[in-house]
């Protein structure tokens, strides 16, 4: 095994473990969840994040400076971009993503498959409020 992606309750302990056993043979441990769990897990030895597709480039700022040495720095940067995460994760799921594809006009449509239906108009302005109160990668990309 090279690459591990934690997903799961008490994730950082669990990294910790894997990582303490595995050292340097698993140049791969990364934390999941949206980086919900980001700084606790970049801690436990996590070297970098699978999070969804609304806020990669904030993320890699956050773990590259985490990984630079600049600790507090990137817990300042996660601190910033926690709300939003928060809210895809509870209020949207994979659907928070489309929106602010559309919004930043990298897609043409928002609309997911079955299960998933459309989000309210009360969430969907509450994720654009969101997003558009900080400087997102992809909120400004193809404009």
């Amino acid at each position: 095994m090279r690459y591990a992606k934690i997903e799961v309750p008490q994730a950082a302990d669990k990294l910790h473990a894997l990582v303490s056993e595995l050292g340097g043979s698993l140049p791969g441990p990364f934390d999941g969840e949206e980086s919900v769990t980001l700084i606790p897990d970049l801690d436990a030895g996590a070297k970098g994040t699978m999070p969804s597709s609304m806020v990669p480039a904030e993320l890699g700022q956050v773990v590259r400076g985490y990984l630079s040495g600049d600790r507090p720095g990137a817990v300042r940067a996660w601190e910033e971009l926690l709300p939003l995460i928060h809210f895809e994760n509870r209020q949207c799921g994979l659907r928070a993503q489309k929106i602010l594809l559309r919004e930043g006009g990298i897609i043409a449509s928002d609309r997911t498959r079955a299960p998933f239906g459309t989000v309210s108009p009360r969430t969907r302005r509450g994720l654009i409020e969101l997003a558009a109160a900080r400087d997102l990668l992809i909120m400004r990309w193809a404009r």
